[in-house]
């Protein structure tokens, strides 16, 4: 009997391996986003399995699977600080934990419902697949976020399987993938020659209809040609460990400079840098920085020649109280906000800027720190910072000397959709990353973070150039490929040209319609099952009915 049940669950941890394992490859060997089409099919046999056997507190076999799927996806993050690390592991973990609870609830209230098991089955796993979708959609927005194991980031490293994500974004890959394992997943456990074939042809169609439709309009897509724009690229490898009271910005600046006289031509308009290269730059008064003068007697002898300029910038402000929830108080009586910007310049003045709004929590910002004060304390003494930069309600399209506009996403913005296409939206003819990957050394931190950039280009068809300070820098095109790029921690400069483009892709103009279509089913089947869970309770039918997905 023991032997029986140690068999049991050892099985049962084979299927949490294999769910950590498929779930994860996408995310670290290049090529492998079809894995994910299957990988939740361990997990879903998992819950069929814990019904069977009964086990207690089967809470904690699926939160060991999603906990092992962060860890092996996102371990880097211990680079930057352990403390964060483990929170950051464990809550996101938690979440999806919870979300899959939620869906087995769900289950269970069908199952006491529905006269059919196999009905009950497949209304179960569609409305944990509404649960995880709204899931997503929201995580997308709070405070405390960290989408990056968003499911349709799995084709990271397989645009050419989701060109369709300028209709659905990466939200709607999210849905493809859980569809395809819930249908691949049913035709298993299908009972019966007639009922596995019809599985079996659902399956294959959500499998490949999607691939055939992404290969053709692939093949079909023409980026514009006309009116190329040269870009500089500069990498200049600065240790971020020992940046900061460490080099001083004029080195830095010199450094800066030295690169861009080696790399810029007559035809060159643009000049990209990484995030905060520069700092303590008056937001209001950018000009009176030493350092953006000195770039603008550069670019004053390189007309038609813009820099788009990562710089740590600040707001001085008078008023009595605290004029914004992220103002730090002053000796003089004033406030002061400091954000992480984006500005664009030439050798005469400064076009626009725009602040990162996306904040890394506990680096960037204090989760909720209105209504728990205590956690800016508590973050300060593991490590992390003790106030919260300031923010901007929307993602802008930064305006520059010629005309037009670009878009900059500042670090991990690159991984928000549906925050990143508002630039796009507004008129940008071009987009870029800029950003400090140095953080987490040479793991699969920056490698992810690039490849990311090239589900952003298919959602907003459009050119997307990265710029990070210790690599990966590269030109992605408007399909997603990569045209080209610099190496790990190297100190060089990439040119390249890039295509503007004014068309707005569905998935610009409406935004995550699949998020937003799953939040309202989700609620409305969420009442719906509740109701049916007290009516049965009532009723009494249903006691011994087992639970499902």
């Amino acid at each position: 009997m023991k032997s029986g049940k140690r068999q049991a669950k050892g099985g049962l941890l084979l299927l949490i391996a294999g769910f950590a394992v498929l779930m994860s490859l996408p995310f670290l060997v290049p090529h492998l986003g079809f894995l994910a089409l299957v990988g939740f099919v361990p997990l879903f046999c998992l819950s069929r399995a814990m019904d069977l056997l009964p086990l207690r507190h089967p809470f904690r076999y699926y939160f060991a699977a999603f906990l092992l799927f962060n860890v092996f996806t996102t371990f880097w993050i211990w680079f930057v600080s352990p403390v964060g690390a483990v929170a950051a592991l464990l809550l996101n973990a938690l979440q999806m934990a919870a979300v899959f609870a939620i869906g087995r609830w769900g289950g269970r209230v069908l199952r006491r419902t529905l006269p059919s098991p196999r009905m009950a089955e497949i209304l179960s796993l569609l409305f944990f697949i509404l649960v995880w979708l709204a899931w997503e959609h929201v995580y997308f927005d709070v405070e405390l976020s960290w989408p990056w194991l968003c499911l349709g980031n799995a084709f990271l490293y397989s645009p050419r399987l989701v060109q369709w994500y300028e209709i659905f974004g990466a939200v709607g890959g999210s849905a493809w993938i859980l569809l395809c394992n819930a249908a691949i997943y049913l035709t298993l456990t299908a009972e019966g020659r007639r009922r596995q074939r019809l599985s079996l042809a659902v399956a294959a169609l959500l499998v490949f209809l999607p691939i055939l439709g992404s290969e053709i309009r692939y093949a079909g897509y023409r980026t514009p040609q006309e009116d190329p724009v040269e870009v500089v690229v500069i990498q200049p490898n600065v240790d971020p460990f020992s940046k900061y009271g460490v080099q001083s910005q004029s080195a830095l600046d010199a450094r800066l400079v030295a690169l861009m006289q080696a790399s810029v031509t007559p035809d060159t308009r643009f000049v990209i840098t990484p995030e905060t290269f520069t700092y303590n730059v008056d937001a209001d008064q950018p000009q009176t920085s030493p350092s953006i003068a000195r770039y603008q007697a550069f670019l004053a002898e390189h007309p038609g020649t813009e820099m788009l300029l990562g710089a740590l910038t600040y707001r001085n402000i008078a008023a009595h109280g605290k004029p914004t929830r992220s103002a730090r108080p002053r000796s003089d009586g004033l406030w002061t906000d400091v954000y992480n910007t984006a500005l664009v310049l030439d050798g005469a003045q400064v076009y626009g800027q725009y602040v990162k709004s996306k904040l890394v929590p506990g680096v960037e910002i204090i989760p909720y720190e209105n209504a728990l004060p205590f956690l800016g304390r508590l973050i300060e003494k593991f490590g992390g910072s003790s106030s919260s930069y300031g923010t901007q309600a929307e993602m802008e399209a930064i305006p520059t000397g010629n005309g037009h506009a670009l878009g900059a996403m500042i670090c991990y913005e690159s991984v928000y959709g549906d925050w990143s296409r508002q630039a796009t939206r507004k008129g940008a003819g071009f987009l870029s990353v800029i950003t400090n990957d140095g953080w987490w050394g040479d793991t699969p931190g920056y490698r992810q973070h690039f490849h990311m950039a090239r589900l952003r280009a298919i959602e907003n068809r459009r050119d997307v150039v990265q710029a990070a300070n210790t690599g990966i820098s590269g030109f992605i095109d408007q399909r997603g490929d990569v045209v080209s790029r610099t190496g790990w921690w190297e100190e060089t400069t990439l040119r390249g040209e890039i295509r503007r483009n004014d068309a707005l892709t569905p998935f610009v103009r409406y935004g995550d319609r699949v998020g937003r279509i799953a939040a309202y089913a989700f609620l409305v089947s969420l009442t719906t099952l509740v109701i049916c869970a007290v009516w049965g309770r009532r009723s009494g039918r249903g006691k011994s009915a087992k639970g499902s997905v």
